[in-house]
């Protein structure tokens, strides 16, 4: 979404300061959302994984929110505010993720821990995966960093010059962003010792999969310069692989 120029009278920095304002409720919003949705299944809130969990959540999003209102804010408003020119088909599919992940991945890490329906998973075992969970918030903002246009719905941005990334992890994978996050998905259920969270958990990834090849589609006919891209960068999602 394009920035509007401050009017008369209109402190320069305010719109900043709102948008660190946004940011910092956003990052807040949605891990309060998942203590409701994962302790009150779980029935307690003595589980230390999963407040390591929200915790490294928390500080991840708002870490990277507040860098991208501070230092990127074209892409912070883009990001933090969903424009109504995104593709319906790709709000659908962020509609149904959300349903994945709030009404049937977190409630059933809840339920498992209070029923035990999954064997224990190694304490060494769920830390690695909530490594990988952090470490993936590094990956996007690389990604983030060298892409100006790193929206979180898919739409031709037109009206913020969009030009395509091919910097940084961008030279080896088409859609790096997408990597991370279905990356951290599958992090979740073993950070949170549940095995049967694993099946929303590949349901969203298969769900991201999909995004990912209507995306391209969308570029390649949209965005000028995506065809040569592609070309030079055959990978979408996984190096050597596809």
């Amino acid at each position: 979404m394009a920035s509007a120029q401050p009017s008369a009278g209109t402190h320069p920095h305010s719109g900043n300061k709102r948008l660190i304002l946004r940011a910092i409720t956003q990052a807040i919003t949605l891990p309060f959302l998942l203590l409701v949705v994962l302790f009150f299944p779980a029935g307690t809130v003595i589980w230390p994984m999963a407040w390591a969990f929200l915790i490294l959540y928390l500080g991840g999003m708002l870490l990277i929110n507040l860098w991208l209102a501070v230092r990127h804010p074209g892409l912070a408003r883009e990001r933090l505010i969903i424009p109504r020119a995104s593709e319906k088909w790709d709000l659908r599919l962020i509609g149904i993720v959300n349903i994945l992940l709030l009404a049937v991945l977190f409630p059933l890490s809840g339920w498992d821990h209070r029923y035990g329906w999954s064997p224990a998973i190694p304490l060494s075992v769920s830390l690695t995966a909530l490594l990988l969970f952090a470490a993936m918030f590094g990956f996007m903002a690389w990604s983030m960093s060298v892409n100006e246009f790193f929206s979180s719905a898919v739409r031709l941005q037109s009206d913020r010059g969009q030009s395509v990334a091919a910097e940084g992890p961008y030279r080896r994978l088409r859609h790096p962003g997408y990597l991370a996050m279905i990356l951290q998905f599958l992090a979740i259920p073993v950070t949170l010792g549940s095995f049967w969270a694993l099946i929303p958990a590949l349901a969203v990834g298969a769900v991201y999969v999909y995004r990912t090849i209507l995306e391209d589609k969308f570029l390649l006919e949209k965005l000028p310069g995506y065809a040569e891209y592609a070309d030079r960068v055959r990978f979408r999602l996984i190096p050597g692989v596809w």
